[in-house]
Formats: structure tokens, C-alpha cells, sequence
């Protein structure tokens, strides 16, 4: 057992490491723990470390004094090149002397990051190997609690402090500049803004979280009659502007939606989430931009289990997960997640039988969906009618 107590106390802490390296939604929803160490240490400079490409889900952070990231591979540099260069640059943040270093990702890599920096104290889940020279990687290993928990809570757990002192709240910061851009493009684009705004995210690059392209233009069509503007976003990948471009074809109205698919960075995808009155989509990234913002989330999940991702409501103060059934349509704050009621769902696979596609998805039909969808738009027309 290490000497050192942990949590440790704050005059102990000057210099705190937070390591996510995984995807976009993942880093996002660090943030909270981020939050909570900066109540637990005030004084205390935070850096979070994460892969290139996620870092403006933590820029400008209130509770984060700096954002870096791991190396990325250089053109024509031999594997073995690169990750001698990784070891290095990894080494290299010994110059920094971290007391602390956390580390929310499984994995050995983050672990070895940890043990590289020579921070005293090095925190992260136990490894699956723990012999070897994997022993001392970390120094306070922590076991995962039992039972389903949310992503948002399984990172506090980390920090082995009680709820009342946790603050769960994902923060999200934009520009006036990204504002002011998002805005331009809704108006030069056909916005009109006496008509409330429906944000449609419905394109992954991994294809076995998408739904049908009929199904979506089904809702494009009556989120229309409902009297809402609607505008569509996807990432860069040609694969997935080309789904949004297939869903927009399918679509019959009197003015088609907003096609937004590409063209805004992740900051500016948040200042669309600030203009917009509700969200409807599939299991992404952009899912928890939204739910960060505030704004209704409706979301379709399929293999995926909706306990650890499902949208995070900022004032959740339970325990474990706000989604604790297995799969159907489940409630949480301003949030509505949707799913088969399958024996097989949640299977987390990428796929049935690993065909990329999802048969719980394929299978849900848009009569299944826009009654959900109506009963959060009922709501929204209350409050602009109020």
C-alpha cells in the first residue's frame, strides 16, 4: 500500500495532470472531474493532457489553466520512429514536476505517461495486467465500483469523494467570433429567427450508430410542420456529408433544411447548440455538445449502452446513472434517449455479426420516434409561448 493518503490534502498539490486520451465526447465529459479537483485544490495549477483533435472541448475551460497533447505521427515516420519520439516528449514532462497525475483512460498508455512524468502520486483504474514492470505505473490503482454508472460519474469515482462535493456540470466555452460566424451562416442560409431551431447531428463515421435516411427525413419533414427551422450538421469525413447529403435529398419540404455538414469547427458547434431549442440525433459527440449547453436532447441509441452514454443533464444529483434501465426510451432532465427493447440491446458491438450495421436501429421506425420527439417539442412551444 502506498504512504501516500489519497485524495491528498491541499497544501500537498501544486501541480495536477489530467489524462484523457480518447475521443472527442470522451474528453468533454472530463470536465466535471476537472471542475471537482479545482474545489478540492484552488491553488493548484491543472493541465489535462489529450489525443490532437479533442482539445477544444477543454480550451478555455474556467477550472483548467492548460490544454496540451499528445505528439501525432509525421508523414513518412517509421512506427518505431514515432514512438521513440512519444517516449521522449513523455519523459519530457518530468521538467513539469506534477505532484498528481490522473489518468481516466484504461489502458496502459496513459499509465505509462503517468509513471514517465514521476509525479508522487499517479492515479488510474487497475490494469487488467498489473505484473511486471506494469506494477509501479501507478500508485494509487483504483478498482471500478460495481454496477451501471455514467462515464461523467465513473471519472469522479476516480477521486474517491463523496456526491455533495462533486460538481457534475459539463462546461462548454465559446467565442463571440464563433457565435457571430454560426449566426451569419444561419441567415445567409435561409434562417428564419421568429421560427424556433431544430439541430439535427445525424452522421457518425461509425455506421452501426446511424439511423435510416428515411427516418430522419421523416422527422426533417415534421419538425417543418411543427413550425421549426432545421439545420443539419456532420463531421469533415466525405462519408459523412455524403449520409447528410442522401438524408436532404430524401426530404420534401416546402424549404429544405439548413446543410451546415462540415463547416463548423467544434467551438462553432457549440455556439450552433447556444442558438438552438433542440437537439435530435444519434450517439455522438456533438449529442453531448448539446446536452452541455442545456438544450433539449433527443437521441437515438442502438448498440451503445445508454447507462454510461447516454446525454449527461447538468443537474443530475443522483447516484450511478441517470439511465439505470436496460434499453426503451428513458427520461433525464430535459433529455429523452431512445433505444430497441431488445433482449440483445445494449450488445456493444460494432454491428450485427460485425456487419457495421445495426438491425436495432435499421428495424425503429419513424412512428416510433416522433411521438418522443413531440412530447419535447410540446414543451418547447410552451415556454416560447409563455
Amino acid at each position: 500500500m502506498n504512504a501516500i493518503s489519497y485524495p491528498p490534502p491541499a497544501e500537498a498539490i501544486r501541480r495536477i495532470l489530467v489524462i484523457k486520451s480518447r475521443n472527442i465526447g470522451d474528453v468533454l465529459l472530463t470536465g466535471p472531474l476537472i471542475s471537482s479537483l479545482r474545489a478540492l485544490y484552488p491553488k493548484a495549477e491543472i493541465t489535462a493532457l489529450v489525443k490532437a483533435g479533442t482539445e477544444e472541448m477543454l480550451l478555455d475551460h474556467p477550472h483548467l489553466n492548460q490544454v496540451i497533447v499528445y505528439p501525432t505521427p509525421q508523414p513518412n515516420e517509421s512506427r518505431i520512429g514515432f514512438r521513440l519520439r512519444d517516449l521522449r516528449w513523455q519523459y519530457g514532462l518530468r521538467k513539469r514536476q506534477f505532484d498528481m497525475v490522473i489518468n481516466t483512460t484504461e489502458g496502459e498508455r496513459g499509465a505509462l505517461t503517468a509513471r514517465l512524468s514521476n509525479a508522487p502520486i499517479r492515479v488510474g483504474w487497475r490494469l487488467t495486467r498489473s505484473t511486471g514492470w506494469r506494477r509501479n505505473l501507478l500508485t494509487h490503482p483504483q478498482d471500478p465500483r460495481e454496477g451501471k454508472r455514467h462515464t461523467v460519474i465513473r471519472n469522479l469515482d476516480l477521486l474517491g469523494i463523496p456526491p455533495e462535493d462533486q460538481d457534475r456540470r459539463v462546461r462548454l466555452q465559446f467565442a463571440d467570433a464563433d457565435l457571430t460566424r454560426v449566426d451569419t451562416l444561419l441567415r445567409v442560409n435561409g434562417r428564419q429567427e421568429d421560427r424556433p431551431l431544430a439541430w439535427i447531428h445525424p452522421a457518425s463515421r461509425w455506421f452501426f450508430k446511424c439511423w435510416t435516411a428515411e427516418g430522419m427525413s421523416a422527422v426533417i419533414e415534421h419538425l417543418g410542420k411543427r413550425g421549426f427551422d432545421v439545420v443539419l450538421t456532420s463531421g469533415p469525413d466525405h462519408r459523412e456529408r455524403y449520409q447528410v447529403r442522401s438524408i436532404r435529398d430524401l426530404c420534401r419540404c416546402p424549404s429544405g433544411p439548413i446543410d451546415l455538414s462540415g463547416r463548423l469547427t467544434l467551438k462553432e458547434t457549440a455556439a450552433l447548440a447556444h442558438r438552438a431549442d433542440l437537439f435530435f440525433g444519434v450517439d455522438t459527440a456533438p449529442m453531448h455538445i448539446a446536452a452541455a449547453m442545456d438544450i433539449p436532447v433527443v437521441a437515438l441509441f442502438g448498440p451503445s449502452g445508454t447507462f454510461d452514454w447516454g446525454p449527461w443533464p447538468n443537474d443530475w444529483a443522483g447516484s450511478d446513472t441517470p439511465y439505470p434501465l436496460q434499453h426503451g426510451v428513458q427520461h433525464a432532465g430535459p433529455h429523452t434517449v431512445i433505444q430497441k427493447a431488445w433482449a440483445c440491446v445494449p450488445c456493444g458491438k460494432d454491428g450485427c455479426n460485425g456487419s457495421k450495421k445495426s438491425q436495432c436501429l435499421d428495424e425503429m421506425s419513424p412512428e416510433e420516434v416522433i411521438p418522443r420527439l413531440d412530447a419535447v417539442i410540446n414543451k418547447i412551444q410552451v415556454g416560447h409561448n409563455a
